[in-house]
Formats: structure tokens, C-alpha cells, sequence
């Protein structure tokens, strides 16, 4: 039987997540830190980096290399060994695994001063591709990507912002990334330039059709 605990994430990190850390030392938290892939590119830039983690198997891999790492379900909220302020949380593809994600927003609060940010990164459930899939009658979960079998959740543009308003939090800033339709295709027939001006019009026109990930920084009021 598939188990949350049971899976190891490890990939390339998120570039358009550590895009949005601000360059210069910072203390940071990296919530669902998986195998470390983000954490590694914020130590290599002098950041400290805890971590905590559902799987005692991607404990034993970022222990190596994490100052502090934290073995706990953040479906109820933070570990109480969490004690310090932070200058950066980072969610990246957590919130989805979360039934009830109030605590834990309500838990970072505690640790992350004026100053501080929170990063979140978030699948788009309203990508054309869902919808396609949608309006087929298709729902299959899946080992990884917006149907991962271990999403609680599933956000939209509109609602991911309005969970965090709801939750006392201002937003600063809210994007999408992705990539053009077709996208094997397009990187044959433009250069990386064009495809990013191409994908901007896209955005313009609808965030939420064309964007695989809902991207959002907030902070306290």
C-alpha cells in the first residue's frame, strides 16, 4: 500500500522557488525539504538551512548536509523544537499534501519576523492540460506531477491567494511559471528568449490556463 512517508523526493530543485530568494546570508526553513535538492543550491549561496521532512529515509540523505533536520507531519503544524526566527520559509509543493493547511500557517507565524518572507510554489490544477483532462472525465492519480496520489489539495490562482488572506498573510507577490503549449515542439523552433517573451503573452492573457505552477511570496502585515 502507497504511504506519504513512503516517498523520497528528489529532482533538480525549483529554480523559479530559489529565484525568489533575495541574494545575502539569510536563515532559512525549508518545509517538505525531500531530498535537499533546494537546500543544496542555498547552502552553495552561504545561506544555513534546516529542513524537516515526513520520510526518515530523506532525513538520513539531508542530515549530511543540513544544519537541523526535523522529522515531523506538518499536518499538525510545526515540531515544537522549531523555535527560532527565520528570514525565509519555503514551501515548495507542500500545501497540496495538507488537509488542513490553518495550523501550519498559523504555526509559521511564530518563526519569521517583520522582515521575513515565505516562498510558495503550488501545482496549478487550472492548467489547460488538467482541464483537458477534466472535461475528458479523466481524475487518475498519479507518482508525480499535479495527480501525485499524495495531493490533499488542489489550487487555483484565485483560491492558493485567498488561503493566505484567509490566514492573516499579505501578499507581495503572485506569478505563474510553466512553459509554451506543445513544449518539446517549441524548444526545437525558438530560441530560450523567445520562448520566455512568447510565454509572458500567454500569462497576460490567462495566468491561470497556462501556468503549471502557482508561485506566491507573502509575509506578515
Amino acid at each position: 500500500m502507497k504511504v506519504s512517508s513512503d516517498k523520497v523526493y528528489s529532482n533538480k530543485g525549483n529554480p523559479d522557488v530559489l529565484a525568489l530568494v533575495s541574494t545575502g546570508e539569510k536563515k532559512i526553513l525549508d518545509l517538505g525539504c525531500g531530498a535537499g535538492d533546494n537546500a543544496k543550491a542555498l547552502l552553495e549561496l552561504g545561506n544555513t538551512v534546516d529542513g524537516i521532512t515526513l520520510s526518515e529515509e530523506e532525513a538520513s540523505i539531508v542530515r549530511k548536509f543540513l544544519r537541523n533536520v526535523f522529522v515531523y507531519n506538518l499536518e499538525n503544524g510545526l515540531p515544537a523544537l522549531v523555535t527560532e526566527k527565520y528570514d525565509v520559509v519555503i514551501l515548495s509543493h507542500v500545501l497540496e499534501h495538507i488537509c488542513y493547511p490553518g495550523k501550519l500557517l498559523q504555526d509559521i507565524k511564530k518563526i519569521v519576523h517583520a522582515e521575513s518572507r515565505i516562498i510558495i510554489a503550488l501545482p496549478n490544477i487550472m492548467n489547460y492540460k488538467s482541464r483537458i483532462q477534466l472535461l475528458l472525465g479523466n481524475f487518475d492519480y498519479k507518482d508525480a506531477g499535479v495527480w501525485d496520489y499524495t495531493h490533499f489539495r488542489w489550487y487555483t490562482v484565485k483560491s492558493a491567494k485567498q488561503l493566505m488572506k484567509d490566514n492573516g498573510y499579505e501578499v507581495v507577490y503572485a506569478d505563474v511559471a510553466g512553459e509554451l503549449p506543445f513544449g518539446r515542439i517549441s524548444k526545437r523552433i525558438f530560441s530560450s528568449k523567445v520562448e520566455k517573451f512568447l510565454f509572458r503573452m500567454l500569462k497576460s492573457v490567462s495566468k491561470g490556463l497556462f501556468g503549471s505552477q502557482l508561485l506566491m511570496v507573502v509575509k506578515l502585515p
